[in-house]
């Protein structure tokens, strides 16, 4: 077919589809936008009723946890009495330890007459003790054995009595001080 149409004609023509494309691309960018705007308002509302109902639910909670602050606070006071509870048994002596390590020490003719044992006998305090044995030489052996171990320091005799002993059968009488360890009661 021949275009018998005027050269103005065509133009205004051309110009024509081109208005209609522009009017069809704005009236998309319109819908466009509108959608976006749309999806951003839902959006907003629905983070606004979720934020507000987090909130109740956050007030209602505290509510609950006020309920339970009383119990909160007697576990820390329960908790705070067991650490004390803790440091009073670790500083705990066992008098039972500390006289089977010295009966593991004694030798076969020696017997203890006096031991004086305190709370500060574990502190590092001199400890006194009356010893009877069958000799002097297992008096001797004691003292060694005391002073072999670890359980004891600064053991020393302050009296040695080979006759005139008060127990029948041990006339050697020796009055000796010692420090205990705090391992011995542990």
């Amino acid at each position: 077919m021949i275009n018998l149409l005027p050269i103005d004609k065509k133009a205004e023509i051309r110009a024509a589809r081109t208005n209609l494309m522009l009017v069809r691309y704005i009236a998309v960018l319109v819908l466009a936008t509108s959608f976006i705007l749309g999806s951003m308002y839902v959006t907003y509302t629905v983070l606004g009723l979720t934020k507000s109902s987090s909130e109740k639910i956050i007030a209602s909670n505290d509510v609950k946890a006020g309920v339970y602050s009383t119990t909160e606070s007697q576990v820390a006071a329960l908790s705070a009495s067991l650490a004390q509870t803790k440091t009073l048994l670790d500083q705990e002596v066992r008098y039972s330890k500390v006289f089977v390590n010295i009966a593991q020490l004694m030798p076969s003719g020696a017997v203890f007459g006096k031991l004086d044992l305190s709370s500060a006998s574990f502190s590092g305090a001199p400890t006194n003790a009356k010893v009877y044995a069958k000799t002097s030489a297992e008096a001797v052996t004691l003292r060694q054995n005391f002073e072999k171990s670890t359980l004891f320091s600064g053991v020393s005799f302050q009296t040695i009595v080979e006759s005139g002993s008060s127990v029948d059968g041990y006339p050697v009488s020796v009055d000796m001080t010692f420090t205990i360890n705090r391992t011995a009661a542990q």
